[in-house]
């Protein structure tokens, strides 16, 4: 008789459990063995000494299909987990074809339900901030214990009397930095955000649905931070533009290389002249213009040859520097017309930076991301600070962007991206030789780590271990630039001003 007979005849357990009282009846009592026929009574032995113990063939079939039952049990439990995560705010999000900035104070577009029930996960999850195992669930973060949720949150929402003060934010344009301006903005501080693309940048800022409430307050410059050049006569052009420089945010950061290509859907918004923006986004691009013709006439009178002027940002973007870029030559891995969440342009490239070592680096490569991650800083911080030294306040902050590539007390490196690492360790760097000395006048210096929100794997890599493995970044642009403004925001708030620290999760780390 086949198991699947017995079962549909009665449960499984039950009918062991039977059986198991008859031997252990048998075994209290061999005599009734005895009144038995000779044949059933082989037949009883031979079954129970299989059972007990049995051949080697049969001993393996018994535990794989305790191993395959453990699993079908495991990936029950954990389907059962992943419906509950997809409820989550911030995997509903993800869902959305464009990332929206959050309402003023909303703390993420995709509101909790304010009567949600609390999710209860089957097996606990580890926190990704403090490790710790949970099981109950925030209606918005799918991978923070209670507490953590609760702390993060409440600290998307933070924000301080900024009024009469003014922010430099580099990379400002989209993601981290974007939210991170206008976190500052929406605080009351006046804002200079820098771009290499500053047409598409003032587009953004002006569909904000509170643009009205500070655009005022906001300008937009156009720069390449891989040109030191341009760096420098930014620093001195703030300098007669503005009286004041309360906050530097050092926050554009170059990842992974993107070749001309990534950047062609928008140069005919950059190409197109100032006229065609509407007056207000005109507006914010009105000392940007200053800057554009100051370095036209200085470059005329030097007469210099024609090519893309350094204050044409957006045109730097296309000039051809490595083996196989330039000429659209490779178009398919960025197909028009198909964009990202963040607007940006799709990149179907198998394979980028964030996977290479050390020998497959490129020259050129290796120093962008020198200059764009460490040298623009560097520069930034050192020429501006007599701008920020012109008002008394002893309440300013410079905020170096890092991340845990840059740390050196950490010990799950890889061998991957090792330029990227270099360049975020030198920014660390300069925070640990440079606060002290800031300090000394007003200036509080911190290098801040922007927790985890982005995969920069390849898309196809990407989405496979998202299918695979369920791999979601567990935070989100707003809690990115929440962490970068919080030493401000926090001590305007308590009046203690952290300095000289490596801030994760908003907490000081190890260098």
């Amino acid at each position: 008789m086949s198991v699947e007979s017995l079962v549909d005849a009665d449960t499984w357990t039950a009918r062991v459990m039977r059986s198991v009282e008859l031997l252990e009846a048998m075994a209290a009592d061999r005599g009734v063995l005895a009144d038995l026929p000779d044949d059933v009574r082989v037949r009883l032995l031979i079954a129970a000494g299989r059972v007990s113990k049995p051949l080697r063939a049969d001993n393996r079939r018994l535990w794989d299909a305790r191993r395959q039952n453990a699993r079908a049990r495991l990936d029950a439990r954990r389907a059962a987990d992943q419906r509950r995560l997809e409820t989550t705010g911030i995997r509903r999000q993800r869902l959305q074809l464009v990332y929206e900035t959050p309402r003023p104070g909303a703390g993420t577009f995709v509101e909790p339900p304010p009567a949600a029930e609390p999710i209860e996960l089957v097996e606990a999850h580890p926190c990704y901030i403090c490790k710790y195992p949970y099981r109950q669930v925030h209606p918005f973060y799918d991978a923070l214990c209670p507490a953590c949720a609760e702390l993060n949150w409440r600290k998307r929402l933070q924000t301080a009397d900024l009024s009469g003060r003014v922010a430099l934010v580099s990379g400002a344009r989209v993601k981290i930095g974007y939210q991170a301006a206008i976190m500052l903005l929406r605080a009351g501080a006046a804002v200079i955000a820098l771009t290499r693309f500053p047409k598409d940048a003032v587009a953004r800022y002006a569909r904000e649905a509170d643009f009205d409430a500070w655009g005022h307050r906001l300008q937009v410059y156009g720069i390449d931070l891989r040109h030191t050049p341009s760096v420098e006569a930014l620093a001195a052009h703030l300098h007669t533009a503005y009286d004041r420089l309360d906050f530097i945010l050092n926050n554009a950061c170059q990842t992974v290389r993107r070749p001309p290509d990534f950047y062609q859907h928008l140069m005919d918004g950059e190409a197109a002249p100032l006229s065609a923006l509407p007056a207000a986004a005109q507006r914010l691009l009105a000392h940007h213009s200053d800057l554009r013709r100051q370095s036209r006439a200085l470059a005329q009178a030097a007469q210099r040859p024609r090519a893309p002027r350094v204050q044409d940002s957006a045109q730097l973007s296309q000039l051809p520097l490595l083996d196989g870029e330039g000429a659209r030559r490779q178009q398919p891995l960025f197909p028009v017309g198909q964009l990202d969440a963040d607007l940006q342009q799709v990149d179907l490239r198998t394979r980028n930076s964030w996977r290479l070592p050390l020998a497959e680096v490129s020259a050129t490569e290796l120093l962008e991301v020198q200059l764009v991650n460490a040298v623009a800083p560097f520069i930034l911080n050192a020429r501006l600070k007599p701008l920020m030294l012109r008002h008394p306040s002893r309440d300013k902050h410079i905020v170096n962007v890092s991340a845990m590539e840059g740390q050196f007390y950490r010990a799950s490196k890889t061998d991957k991206h090792p330029h990227t690492n270099m360049a975020k360790a030198a920014l660390n760097m300069m925070t640990r030789t440079s606060a002290a000395d800031y300090l000394q006048d007003g200036i509080h210096m911190n290098s801040v780590d922007t927790g985890w929100i982005t995969d920069e794997d390849p898309v196809e890599l990407a989405e496979r271990k998202r299918r695979a493995h369920h791999f979601h970044p567990p935070l989100d642009y707003l809690d990115a630039a929440a962490r970068i403004c919080d030493p401000i925001f926090s001590g305007f708030l308590t009046g203690r001003h952290v300095w000289g620290q490596f801030l994760k999760d908003y907490r000081p780390a190890r260098w």
